[in-house]
């Protein structure tokens, strides 16, 4: 009878486990999926044609003063968006190079402090204005070259 119980019991307690771990929820992996490459933005055909360009500055608004040629420390700016992503920009007589977007109307150079609004759009014309919070705002009026 001995035997019997403890042959019982063994099972009742096998069965219970088995029961038990069919019933416990999966384990979660804390591990995160990997990230995805951000999909490249599909560029509208008037943001294409103003890639490959040089544009050289001819004008500048500032404080509601528009220079006009340029003064000594932009004659020689300008802006070249390429379609592949990079730029190359001379603003104030300062380099910069990295890579851009144009999310909607504004045009973010990464390496650039602020960001720039399209204003005009044109062949053979470029209106931006440059919003910085070291410097307020800037209107640039470039010419493609």
């Amino acid at each position: 009878m001995k035997k019997l119980i403890t042959f019982l019991i063994i099972a009742f307690a096998f069965n219970c486990s088995v029961v038990l771990a069919q019933t416990k929820p999966a384990i979660k992996s804390t591990a995160k999926p990997a990230a995805k490459a951000p999909a490249k933005a599909k560029m509208s055909k008037a943001d294409s044609l103003m890639c490959d360009k040089e544009w050289h500055v001819t004008s500048v608004e500032e404080w509601a003063i528009v220079t006009k040629p340029p003064a000594e420390i932009n004659k020689n700016d300008m802006l070249k968006l390429s379609l592949d992503g990079t730029y190359s920009l001379i603003m104030f007589s300062k380099p910069y190079s990295g890579t851009w977007s144009k999310p909607g109307q504004s045009i973010t150079l990464k390496g650039v402090e602020g960001f720039f609004k399209v204003l005009v759009q044109e062949p053979g014309k470029l209106k931006l204005d440059h919003f910085s919070t070291e410097d307020g705002h800037s209107i640039f009026e470039y010419e493609a070259k």
